[in-house]
């Protein structure tokens, strides 16, 4: 199990987890962290039509199945749901709302870019997802990373 405190991710000037190596779409990338470390790889399998992510490991922590209605599960975190209720649009459709581990995050774009606790931002062949020391202590950083991909693939994941 990956435990930040541990590794950079609370020190000053610490990366923050960003996923990169990608075109056009955030699949089949590398999620690195601090000193640019790899963190967590996501690969798909087309033919089969799951998307998976693996820890520095090797080990699978998660998994999308593209199905009409895409389902997630994150190993030990979150039981197998459809994307939509992990990710569950607000009534007004301005925002996305995710409940794990007691901890409710709300998702808001605001100048283009993805408001998580911190923040999700896109540059060129890098999506960069900013998480304060709060949300890593309550867990959120497999969450936070599997949402970033959701938001930024493009699939329709209602």
């Amino acid at each position: 199990m990956l435990n930040p405190y541990s590794q950079g991710w609370q020190s000053a000037g610490a990366s923050p987890p960003t996923h990169t190596s990608f075109s056009p779409t955030i699949m089949n990338c590398i999620v690195v962290g601090p000193q640019s470390r790899p963190y967590f790889r996501i690969e798909d399998a087309p033919i089969l039509g799951v998307s998976v992510f693996q820890n520095s490991n090797g080990q699978n922590i998660a998994l999308v199945q593209w199905h009409q209605h895409p389902e997630v599960e994150i190993r030990n975190i979150v039981t197998r749901q459809r994307t939509s209720e992990m990710l569950s649009l607000s009534p007004d459709q301005s925002s996305r709302t995710m409940t794990v581990s007691g901890a409710t995050v709300t998702f808001t774009t605001r100048d283009n870019v993805i408001w998580i606790l911190r923040r999700i931002s896109r540059g060129q062949g890098t999506v960069t997802l900013e998480l304060t020391g709060e949300a890593i202590r309550l867990g959120l950083l497999e969450p936070a990373m599997l949402a970033t991909f959701l938001l930024q693939y493009g699939r329709n994941i209602d």
